[in-house]
Protein backbone atom coordinates (compact mmCIF):
# COMPACT_ATOMS: atom_id res chain seq x y z
CA UNK A 1 0.00 0.00 0.00
CA UNK A 2 2.74 2.46 0.94
CA UNK A 3 4.74 1.86 -2.27
CA UNK A 4 1.59 2.27 -4.40
CA UNK A 5 0.76 5.59 -2.74
CA UNK A 6 4.28 6.88 -3.26
CA UNK A 7 4.34 5.96 -6.95
CA UNK A 8 0.74 6.99 -7.53
CA UNK A 9 1.31 10.56 -6.35
CA UNK A 10 4.89 11.03 -7.48
CA UNK A 11 5.37 14.56 -8.89
CA UNK A 12 5.30 14.69 -12.69
CA UNK A 13 6.18 18.37 -13.23
CA UNK A 14 8.21 21.10 -11.54
CA UNK A 15 4.97 22.68 -10.27
CA UNK A 16 4.11 19.55 -8.27
CA UNK A 17 7.41 19.43 -6.38
CA UNK A 18 7.04 20.06 -2.63
CA UNK A 19 9.67 22.47 -1.31
CA UNK A 20 13.13 22.85 -2.94
CA UNK A 21 12.01 26.07 -4.63
CA UNK A 22 15.60 27.25 -5.13
CA UNK A 23 16.48 24.10 -7.08
CA UNK A 24 13.29 24.15 -9.16
CA UNK A 25 13.72 27.82 -10.11
CA UNK A 26 17.34 27.37 -11.21
CA UNK A 27 16.62 24.28 -13.31
CA UNK A 28 13.57 25.87 -14.98
CA UNK A 29 15.63 28.94 -15.89
CA UNK A 30 18.35 26.71 -17.34
CA UNK A 31 15.76 25.03 -19.58
CA UNK A 32 14.20 28.33 -20.67
CA UNK A 33 17.58 29.82 -21.57
CA UNK A 34 18.71 26.54 -23.19
CA UNK A 35 21.79 26.42 -20.99
CA UNK A 36 21.72 22.77 -20.09
CA UNK A 37 24.73 21.58 -18.10
CA UNK A 38 26.25 18.17 -18.68
CA UNK A 39 26.64 17.06 -15.06
CA UNK A 40 24.52 17.83 -11.99
CA UNK A 41 24.75 16.71 -8.38
CA UNK A 42 21.62 16.52 -6.22
CA UNK A 43 22.62 16.20 -2.55
CA UNK A 44 20.39 15.97 0.51
CA UNK A 45 18.51 13.74 2.99
CA UNK A 46 16.42 10.76 1.92
CA UNK A 47 12.91 11.39 0.69
CA UNK A 48 13.40 15.05 -0.22
CA UNK A 49 12.72 14.63 -3.97
CA UNK A 50 16.18 14.14 -5.52
CA UNK A 51 15.31 11.29 -7.91
CA UNK A 52 11.82 12.69 -8.60
CA UNK A 53 13.33 16.01 -9.64
CA UNK A 54 15.99 14.23 -11.70
CA UNK A 55 13.27 12.43 -13.68
CA UNK A 56 11.27 15.63 -14.15
CA UNK A 57 14.39 17.43 -15.38
CA UNK A 58 15.14 14.56 -17.80
CA UNK A 59 11.54 14.76 -19.04
CA UNK A 60 11.67 18.55 -19.38
CA UNK A 61 14.86 18.79 -21.45
CA UNK A 62 13.46 16.19 -23.85
CA UNK A 63 9.93 17.66 -24.12
CA UNK A 64 9.05 19.32 -27.42
CA UNK A 65 6.08 21.35 -26.13
CA UNK A 66 6.97 22.99 -22.81
CA UNK A 67 4.30 24.90 -20.88
CA UNK A 68 5.63 27.64 -18.60
CA UNK A 69 8.85 25.69 -18.14
CA UNK A 70 7.04 22.41 -17.32
CA UNK A 71 6.88 19.29 -19.55
CA UNK A 72 3.60 18.96 -21.44
CA UNK A 73 3.10 15.28 -20.41
CA UNK A 74 1.36 14.65 -23.75
CA UNK A 75 4.11 14.46 -26.37
CA UNK A 76 5.72 11.18 -27.40
CA UNK A 77 8.85 11.86 -25.33
CA UNK A 78 6.88 12.65 -22.17
CA UNK A 79 4.73 9.53 -22.55
CA UNK A 80 7.75 7.27 -23.13
CA UNK A 81 9.45 8.58 -19.99
CA UNK A 82 6.24 8.46 -17.88
CA UNK A 83 5.70 4.82 -18.87
CA UNK A 84 9.36 3.90 -18.16
CA UNK A 85 9.86 2.85 -21.78
CA UNK A 86 12.46 5.47 -22.73
CA UNK A 87 15.73 3.67 -23.49
CA UNK A 88 17.63 6.96 -23.33
CA UNK A 89 16.82 7.53 -19.63
CA UNK A 90 19.19 5.22 -17.77
CA UNK A 91 18.86 4.92 -13.98
CA UNK A 92 21.74 3.26 -12.14
CA UNK A 93 21.72 2.27 -8.48
CA UNK A 94 25.33 2.83 -7.42
CA UNK A 95 24.75 0.80 -4.25
CA UNK A 96 24.34 -2.31 -6.43
CA UNK A 97 26.79 -1.31 -9.17
CA UNK A 98 29.84 -0.13 -7.27
CA UNK A 99 32.60 -1.64 -9.38
CA UNK A 100 34.84 -0.13 -12.02
CA UNK A 101 33.53 -2.59 -14.64
CA UNK A 102 30.03 -1.13 -14.33
CA UNK A 103 31.32 2.39 -15.03
CA UNK A 104 33.54 1.19 -17.89
CA UNK A 105 30.43 -0.30 -19.48
CA UNK A 106 28.71 3.05 -19.00
CA UNK A 107 31.62 4.80 -20.73
CA UNK A 108 31.10 2.64 -23.80
CA UNK A 109 27.34 3.28 -24.03
CA UNK A 110 27.78 7.04 -23.49
CA UNK A 111 29.37 7.32 -26.93
CA UNK A 112 26.22 6.01 -28.64
CA UNK A 113 23.68 8.68 -29.72
CA UNK A 114 20.14 8.73 -28.22
CA UNK A 115 17.73 6.27 -29.80
CA UNK A 116 14.57 8.38 -29.67
CA UNK A 117 15.10 11.43 -27.42
CA UNK A 118 17.09 14.65 -27.73
CA UNK A 119 19.28 13.89 -24.69
CA UNK A 120 20.53 10.68 -23.19
CA UNK A 121 20.25 11.11 -19.39
CA UNK A 122 22.12 9.01 -16.82
CA UNK A 123 20.65 9.19 -13.30
CA UNK A 124 23.10 7.61 -10.82
CA UNK A 125 21.50 7.21 -7.40
CA UNK A 126 23.56 6.89 -4.19
CA UNK A 127 26.64 7.80 -6.22
CA UNK A 128 28.79 7.99 -3.05
CA UNK A 129 28.72 4.15 -2.97
CA UNK A 130 31.02 3.85 -6.01
CA UNK A 131 34.48 2.41 -5.43
CA UNK A 132 37.64 4.45 -5.89
CA UNK A 133 38.34 2.85 -9.26
CA UNK A 134 34.76 3.47 -10.39
CA UNK A 135 35.03 7.15 -9.46
CA UNK A 136 38.22 7.43 -11.50
CA UNK A 137 36.51 5.85 -14.48
CA UNK A 138 33.51 8.17 -14.09
CA UNK A 139 35.82 11.17 -13.85
CA UNK A 140 37.25 10.48 -17.31
CA UNK A 141 33.71 10.47 -18.72
CA UNK A 142 32.76 13.70 -16.95
CA UNK A 143 35.85 15.47 -18.26
CA UNK A 144 34.82 15.15 -21.92
CA UNK A 145 31.19 13.97 -22.18
CA UNK A 146 29.44 13.89 -25.58
CA UNK A 147 27.10 16.82 -26.20
CA UNK A 148 24.02 14.60 -26.20
CA UNK A 149 24.62 13.26 -22.64
CA UNK A 150 23.49 14.69 -19.28
CA UNK A 151 24.56 13.16 -15.95
CA UNK A 152 22.50 13.60 -12.79
CA UNK A 153 24.21 12.22 -9.69
CA UNK A 154 22.18 11.86 -6.47
CA UNK A 155 23.58 11.31 -2.98
CA UNK A 156 22.71 11.46 0.70
CA UNK A 157 26.39 11.63 1.73
CA UNK A 158 28.08 14.28 -0.34
CA UNK A 159 31.21 14.25 1.86
CA UNK A 160 32.12 10.83 0.45
CA UNK A 161 32.38 12.09 -3.11
CA UNK A 162 35.92 12.97 -4.33
CA UNK A 163 36.72 16.64 -4.91
CA UNK A 164 37.69 15.82 -8.50
CA UNK A 165 34.08 14.80 -9.18
CA UNK A 166 32.57 17.73 -7.26
CA UNK A 167 34.60 20.20 -9.31
CA UNK A 168 32.98 18.96 -12.52
CA UNK A 169 29.30 19.12 -11.58
CA UNK A 170 26.68 21.75 -10.82
CA UNK A 171 25.73 21.07 -7.20
CA UNK A 172 22.24 21.53 -5.73
CA UNK A 173 21.62 20.97 -2.01
CA UNK A 174 18.17 19.67 -1.09
CA UNK A 175 16.76 20.54 2.34
CA UNK A 176 14.42 18.64 4.60
CA UNK A 177 10.79 19.54 4.02
CA UNK A 178 9.04 21.62 6.65
CA UNK A 179 6.45 19.92 8.82
CA UNK A 180 3.75 22.19 7.41
CA UNK A 181 4.67 21.27 3.81
CA UNK A 182 4.41 17.56 4.60
CA UNK A 183 1.11 17.96 6.47
CA UNK A 184 -0.39 19.92 3.55
CA UNK A 185 0.68 17.31 1.01
CA UNK A 186 -0.56 14.40 3.14
CA UNK A 187 -3.92 16.16 3.48
CA UNK A 188 -4.16 16.49 -0.31
CA UNK A 189 -3.37 12.80 -0.81
CA UNK A 190 -5.88 11.74 1.86
CA UNK A 191 -8.54 13.84 0.12
CA UNK A 192 -7.75 12.25 -3.23
CA UNK A 193 -7.98 8.83 -1.59
CA UNK A 194 -11.34 9.90 -0.09
CA UNK A 195 -10.13 9.30 3.45
CA UNK A 196 -10.97 11.59 6.37
CA UNK A 197 -8.10 12.04 8.77
CA UNK A 198 -7.62 14.38 11.74
CA UNK A 199 -5.16 17.27 11.44
CA UNK A 200 -3.47 16.01 14.63
CA UNK A 201 -3.10 12.55 13.07
CA UNK A 202 -1.38 14.13 10.05
CA UNK A 203 0.96 15.99 12.43
CA UNK A 204 1.98 12.70 14.05
CA UNK A 205 2.72 11.12 10.67
CA UNK A 206 4.64 14.17 9.48
CA UNK A 207 6.71 14.30 12.69
CA UNK A 208 7.58 10.61 12.37
CA UNK A 209 8.77 11.08 8.77
CA UNK A 210 11.81 13.15 9.86
CA UNK A 211 11.47 15.59 6.98
CA UNK A 212 11.14 13.02 4.17
CA UNK A 213 8.06 13.04 1.92
CA UNK A 214 8.62 9.44 0.88
CA UNK A 215 8.64 8.31 4.50
CA UNK A 216 5.49 10.33 5.22
CA UNK A 217 3.61 8.85 2.26
CA UNK A 218 4.72 5.39 3.28
CA UNK A 219 3.36 5.91 6.81
CA UNK A 220 0.14 7.38 5.46
CA UNK A 221 -0.27 4.26 3.35
CA UNK A 222 -0.01 2.09 6.46
CA UNK A 223 -2.63 4.22 8.22
CA UNK A 224 -5.05 4.20 5.29
CA UNK A 225 -4.77 0.40 5.27
CA UNK A 226 -6.89 0.48 8.46
CA UNK A 227 -9.82 1.16 6.10
CA UNK A 228 -11.60 3.33 8.66
CA UNK A 229 -14.04 5.98 7.46
CA UNK A 230 -12.32 8.50 9.68
CA UNK A 231 -8.80 8.10 11.06
CA UNK A 232 -8.10 9.71 14.44
CA UNK A 233 -4.92 10.70 16.21
CA UNK A 234 -5.41 7.89 18.74
CA UNK A 235 -5.41 5.27 15.97
CA UNK A 236 -2.24 6.71 14.46
CA UNK A 237 -0.55 6.82 17.88
CA UNK A 238 -1.41 3.16 18.42
CA UNK A 239 -0.27 2.10 14.94
CA UNK A 240 3.04 4.00 15.00
CA UNK A 241 3.75 3.56 18.72
CA UNK A 242 4.23 7.29 19.20
CA UNK A 243 2.37 10.34 20.50
CA UNK A 244 1.29 13.67 19.12
CA UNK A 245 3.30 16.87 19.32
CA UNK A 246 0.59 18.22 21.62
CA UNK A 247 1.12 15.42 24.14
CA UNK A 248 4.88 16.03 24.15
CA UNK A 249 4.35 19.77 24.57
CA UNK A 250 1.89 19.25 27.45
CA UNK A 251 4.30 16.79 29.10
CA UNK A 252 7.11 19.35 28.84
CA UNK A 253 4.81 21.94 30.41
CA UNK A 254 4.26 19.67 33.42
CA UNK A 255 8.04 19.24 33.73
CA UNK A 256 8.49 23.01 33.80
CA UNK A 257 5.74 23.42 36.40
CA UNK A 258 7.15 20.56 38.55
CA UNK A 259 3.79 18.76 38.67
CA UNK A 260 5.26 15.40 39.61
CA UNK A 261 2.10 13.43 40.32
CA UNK A 262 0.60 14.47 36.98
CA UNK A 263 3.83 13.56 35.18
CA UNK A 264 3.82 10.06 36.62
CA UNK A 265 0.14 9.74 35.69
CA UNK A 266 1.06 10.69 32.10
CA UNK A 267 3.77 8.02 32.07
CA UNK A 268 1.11 5.54 33.13
CA UNK A 269 -1.04 6.62 30.18
CA UNK A 270 1.86 6.06 27.80
CA UNK A 271 2.43 2.59 29.20
CA UNK A 272 -1.25 1.67 28.81
CA UNK A 273 -1.42 2.67 25.14
CA UNK A 274 1.82 0.83 24.35
CA UNK A 275 3.97 3.80 23.35
CA UNK A 276 7.60 3.15 22.52
CA UNK A 277 9.29 4.91 25.45
CA UNK A 278 12.60 5.12 23.62
CA UNK A 279 10.89 7.03 20.82
CA UNK A 280 9.02 9.26 23.28
CA UNK A 281 12.24 9.98 25.19
CA UNK A 282 13.85 11.06 21.93
CA UNK A 283 10.87 13.32 21.13
CA UNK A 284 10.95 14.88 24.61
CA UNK A 285 14.70 15.43 24.40
CA UNK A 286 14.28 17.09 21.02
CA UNK A 287 11.46 19.27 22.38
CA UNK A 288 13.70 20.62 25.15
CA UNK A 289 16.47 21.12 22.56
CA UNK A 290 14.07 23.27 20.54
CA UNK A 291 13.15 25.12 23.72
CA UNK A 292 16.83 25.76 24.46
CA UNK A 293 17.45 27.13 20.96
CA UNK A 294 14.50 29.51 21.18
CA UNK A 295 15.42 30.56 24.72
CA UNK A 296 18.89 31.54 23.57
CA UNK A 297 17.72 33.22 20.35
CA UNK A 298 13.97 33.57 19.60
CA UNK A 299 14.78 34.61 16.02
CA UNK A 300 15.83 31.01 15.25
CA UNK A 301 12.17 29.95 15.20
CA UNK A 302 12.17 30.06 11.40
CA UNK A 303 15.04 27.58 11.32
CA UNK A 304 12.92 25.08 13.27
CA UNK A 305 10.00 25.20 10.82
CA UNK A 306 11.05 21.91 9.27
CA UNK A 307 10.47 20.06 12.55
CA UNK A 308 7.68 21.86 14.43
CA UNK A 309 4.33 23.33 13.46
CA UNK A 310 3.33 26.97 13.92
CA UNK A 311 1.08 26.01 16.86
CA UNK A 312 3.89 24.17 18.67
CA UNK A 313 6.28 27.04 18.03
CA UNK A 314 3.86 29.44 19.70
CA UNK A 315 3.47 27.06 22.64
CA UNK A 316 7.23 26.75 23.15
CA UNK A 317 7.59 30.53 23.03
CA UNK A 318 5.09 30.76 25.91
CA UNK A 319 6.80 28.02 27.91
CA UNK A 320 10.31 29.45 27.72
CA UNK A 321 9.17 32.40 29.76
CA UNK A 322 8.59 30.03 32.70
CA UNK A 323 12.04 28.45 32.76
CA UNK A 324 15.67 29.60 32.67
CA UNK A 325 18.43 28.24 30.44
CA UNK A 326 19.96 26.41 33.42
CA UNK A 327 16.68 24.60 34.04
CA UNK A 328 16.42 23.47 30.42
CA UNK A 329 20.04 22.31 30.43
CA UNK A 330 19.50 20.49 33.71
CA UNK A 331 16.57 18.45 32.42
CA UNK A 332 18.32 17.66 29.11
CA UNK A 333 21.32 16.42 31.08
CA UNK A 334 19.12 14.36 33.43
CA UNK A 335 17.13 12.80 30.60
CA UNK A 336 20.21 12.01 28.50
CA UNK A 337 22.07 10.54 31.47
CA UNK A 338 19.09 8.41 32.54
CA UNK A 339 18.49 7.21 28.97
CA UNK A 340 22.05 5.94 28.70
CA UNK A 341 22.18 4.45 32.19
CA UNK A 342 18.90 2.54 31.96
CA UNK A 343 18.76 1.77 28.23
CA UNK A 344 18.98 -1.99 28.89
CA UNK A 345 16.49 -1.92 31.75
CA UNK A 346 13.62 -4.45 31.54
CA UNK A 347 11.31 -1.60 32.61
CA UNK A 348 11.12 0.65 29.51
CA UNK A 349 9.76 3.74 31.31
CA UNK A 350 12.32 3.62 34.14
CA UNK A 351 14.72 6.12 32.56
CA UNK A 352 11.93 8.68 32.29
CA UNK A 353 10.77 8.17 35.86
CA UNK A 354 14.35 8.48 37.14
CA UNK A 355 14.90 11.70 35.17
CA UNK A 356 11.78 13.25 36.71
CA UNK A 357 12.76 12.05 40.20
CA UNK A 358 16.20 13.64 39.79
CA UNK A 359 14.54 16.85 38.69
CA UNK A 360 12.48 16.85 41.88
CA UNK A 361 15.53 16.12 44.04
CA UNK A 362 17.65 18.87 42.51
CA UNK A 363 14.95 21.49 43.01
CA UNK A 364 13.88 20.31 46.48
CA UNK A 365 16.12 17.67 48.12
CA UNK A 366 13.65 17.39 51.02
CA UNK A 367 11.15 15.71 48.70
CA UNK A 368 13.32 12.65 48.47
CA UNK A 369 14.63 12.71 52.05
CA UNK A 370 14.90 9.19 53.53
CA UNK A 371 13.90 10.54 56.96
CA UNK A 372 10.30 11.03 58.10
CA UNK A 373 9.32 14.46 59.34
CA UNK A 374 8.80 15.32 63.04
CA UNK A 375 10.55 14.42 66.32
CA UNK A 376 10.82 10.69 65.52
CA UNK A 377 12.35 11.50 62.16
CA UNK A 378 14.90 13.83 63.75
CA UNK A 379 15.91 11.16 66.29
CA UNK A 380 16.25 8.59 63.50
CA UNK A 381 18.29 11.04 61.42
CA UNK A 382 20.60 11.82 64.35
CA UNK A 383 21.19 8.11 65.02
CA UNK A 384 21.68 7.24 61.35
CA UNK A 385 25.35 6.69 60.46
CA UNK A 386 26.32 5.54 56.97
CA UNK A 387 28.87 2.74 56.84
CA UNK A 388 31.29 4.56 54.56
CA UNK A 389 30.44 8.25 54.47
CA UNK A 390 32.34 10.00 51.65
CA UNK A 391 32.95 13.05 53.81
CA UNK A 392 33.41 13.28 57.60
CA UNK A 393 30.69 15.24 59.43
CA UNK A 394 31.61 18.81 60.37
CA UNK A 395 33.62 19.37 63.56
CA UNK A 396 31.71 20.31 66.68
CA UNK A 397 32.56 23.48 68.59
CA UNK A 398 34.35 21.41 71.24
CA UNK A 399 36.51 19.76 68.57
CA UNK A 400 37.38 23.11 67.07
CA UNK A 401 38.31 24.72 70.43
CA UNK A 402 40.13 21.67 71.79
CA UNK A 403 39.10 19.27 74.49
CA UNK A 404 39.01 20.73 78.01
CA UNK A 405 41.07 19.33 80.85
CA UNK A 406 39.17 17.11 83.25
CA UNK A 407 40.26 15.65 86.54
CA UNK A 408 38.69 12.62 88.11
CA UNK A 409 39.66 10.88 91.34
CA UNK A 410 40.16 7.15 90.86
CA UNK A 411 39.85 4.56 93.64
CA UNK A 412 42.69 4.82 96.11
CA UNK A 413 42.91 8.61 95.70
CA UNK A 414 44.90 8.12 92.49
CA UNK A 415 44.56 10.82 89.92
CA UNK A 416 43.65 9.61 86.42
CA UNK A 417 45.99 10.44 83.59
CA UNK A 418 45.22 13.83 82.15
CA UNK A 419 44.09 13.70 78.53
CA UNK A 420 46.34 15.53 76.13
CA UNK A 421 45.13 18.85 74.83
CA UNK A 422 44.22 18.77 71.15
CA UNK A 423 45.84 21.67 69.33
CA UNK A 424 43.88 23.32 66.51
CA UNK A 425 45.56 23.01 63.16
CA UNK A 426 46.17 26.55 61.97
CA UNK A 427 44.11 27.47 58.94
CA UNK A 428 46.14 27.41 55.74
CA UNK A 429 46.44 30.80 54.06
CA UNK A 430 44.65 30.60 50.73
CA UNK A 431 43.67 32.98 47.93
CA UNK A 432 40.99 32.88 45.27
CA UNK A 433 43.35 31.38 42.66
CA UNK A 434 43.93 28.38 44.93
CA UNK A 435 40.18 27.93 45.25
CA UNK A 436 39.64 28.20 41.48
CA UNK A 437 42.31 25.57 40.84
CA UNK A 438 40.69 23.17 43.28
CA UNK A 439 37.05 24.05 42.54
CA UNK A 440 36.42 21.20 40.01
CA UNK A 441 37.82 18.70 42.53
CA UNK A 442 35.67 20.15 45.33
CA UNK A 443 32.55 19.80 43.19
CA UNK A 444 33.50 16.25 42.19
CA UNK A 445 34.06 15.24 45.82
CA UNK A 446 30.45 16.16 46.59
CA UNK A 447 28.94 14.32 43.63
CA UNK A 448 28.41 10.93 45.26
CA UNK A 449 27.57 12.43 48.63
CA UNK A 450 25.05 15.01 47.44
CA UNK A 451 24.53 15.09 43.68
CA UNK A 452 22.03 17.94 43.89
CA UNK A 453 24.44 20.16 45.81
CA UNK A 454 27.21 19.32 43.36
CA UNK A 455 24.98 20.42 40.45
CA UNK A 456 24.18 23.71 42.19
CA UNK A 457 27.88 24.48 42.76
CA UNK A 458 28.56 24.02 39.04
CA UNK A 459 26.42 27.10 38.50
CA UNK A 460 28.28 29.16 41.11
CA UNK A 461 31.54 31.07 40.73
CA UNK A 462 34.09 31.51 43.54
CA UNK A 463 34.44 35.31 43.52
CA UNK A 464 36.85 36.18 46.32
CA UNK A 465 38.30 35.15 49.68
CA UNK A 466 37.28 37.75 52.27
CA UNK A 467 39.32 36.94 55.41
CA UNK A 468 37.64 33.79 56.75
CA UNK A 469 34.89 33.71 54.10
CA UNK A 470 34.80 32.28 50.60
CA UNK A 471 32.27 34.36 48.68
CA UNK A 472 30.37 32.49 45.96
CA UNK A 473 28.59 34.43 43.25
CA UNK A 474 25.59 33.04 41.34
CA UNK A 475 22.87 34.34 39.09
CA UNK A 476 19.79 33.22 40.98
CA UNK A 477 18.71 33.70 44.58
CA UNK A 478 17.34 30.19 45.00
CA UNK A 479 20.86 28.82 44.42
CA UNK A 480 22.03 31.03 47.28
CA UNK A 481 19.29 29.58 49.47
CA UNK A 482 20.48 26.04 48.72
CA UNK A 483 24.07 26.89 49.57
CA UNK A 484 23.43 28.73 52.84
CA UNK A 485 21.18 25.95 54.14
CA UNK A 486 22.95 24.90 57.37
CA UNK A 487 23.66 21.29 56.41
CA UNK A 488 24.66 22.14 52.83
CA UNK A 489 26.94 24.98 53.98
CA UNK A 490 28.78 22.76 56.48
CA UNK A 491 29.15 20.03 53.85
CA UNK A 492 30.74 22.46 51.36
CA UNK A 493 33.04 23.91 54.02
CA UNK A 494 34.17 20.41 55.02
CA UNK A 495 34.90 19.51 51.39
CA UNK A 496 37.00 22.68 50.95
CA UNK A 497 38.92 21.93 54.15
CA UNK A 498 39.68 18.37 53.10
CA UNK A 499 41.02 19.38 49.68
CA UNK A 500 42.75 22.70 50.47
CA UNK A 501 43.52 22.45 54.23
CA UNK A 502 41.85 25.85 54.59
CA UNK A 503 39.10 26.54 57.14
CA UNK A 504 36.76 28.84 55.25
CA UNK A 505 33.17 29.78 55.81
CA UNK A 506 30.81 29.99 52.85
CA UNK A 507 28.91 33.09 51.86
CA UNK A 508 26.62 33.01 48.78
CA UNK A 509 25.46 36.15 46.98
CA UNK A 510 23.61 36.88 43.78
CA UNK A 511 25.49 38.89 41.16
CA UNK A 512 23.56 42.01 42.15
CA UNK A 513 24.22 41.48 45.86
CA UNK A 514 27.91 40.90 45.17
CA UNK A 515 28.25 44.25 43.40
CA UNK A 516 26.43 45.99 46.25
CA UNK A 517 28.61 44.39 48.94
CA UNK A 518 31.93 44.45 47.07
CA UNK A 519 31.80 47.45 44.69
CA UNK A 520 35.61 47.57 44.51
CA UNK A 521 35.62 44.12 42.92
CA UNK A 522 33.31 45.06 40.06
CA UNK A 523 36.00 44.75 37.39
CA UNK A 524 38.60 42.87 39.40
CA UNK A 525 39.66 39.40 38.35
CA UNK A 526 42.15 36.94 39.74
CA UNK A 527 45.35 36.32 37.79
CA UNK A 528 44.16 32.81 37.03
CA UNK A 529 40.79 33.99 35.74
CA UNK A 530 42.49 36.63 33.57
CA UNK A 531 44.69 33.94 32.03
CA UNK A 532 41.63 31.81 31.29
CA UNK A 533 39.88 34.77 29.63
CA UNK A 534 42.94 35.59 27.51
CA UNK A 535 43.79 32.11 26.32
CA UNK A 536 40.33 30.54 26.41
CA UNK A 537 39.40 27.18 27.93
CA UNK A 538 38.38 26.38 31.47
CA UNK A 539 39.90 25.62 34.84
CA UNK A 540 40.33 21.91 35.56
CA UNK A 541 41.84 20.02 38.47
CA UNK A 542 45.03 17.96 38.29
Amino acid sequence: MSTTLYRKYRPATFSEIIGQRHVVKTLKNAVKSERIGQAYLFAGPRGTGKTSLARIFAKTINCGHLKNGDPCLKCASCKLIAENRALDIIEIDAASNTGVDNIRELRETVKLPPSSLKYKVYIIDEVHMLSGGAFNALLKTLEEPPAHVVFILATTEVHKIPETILSRVQRFDFTRLTLEEIITRLGEIAKLEKVKIDREALEIIASSSEGGMRNAESLLGQVIALEDKKITAKEVEFLLGTVSEKFTADFAGLVIEQKLSELFAKIGELREIGVDFKSFGKSLLNYFRQMLILKINPDLGKKLSYEITKERLEQIQKQIGQIEVEGILGFIENLQESSEKFKSSPIPQLFLEIAIAKLAAENDPARLSPFPKGRVGEEFKNNFKPKNPPLAPPLSKEDQLGEKKTEEETPGNQTAEQPKKVENKPSTKINIDDILLNWPQIIESLKDYNHSLSSVLKLCQPALVDEEYLVLKTKYSFYCEKIVDAQNRLTIEDAIAKITDAQLKIKALTETEFLENYPDHKNEKSLLQEAVDIFGGKIVSD
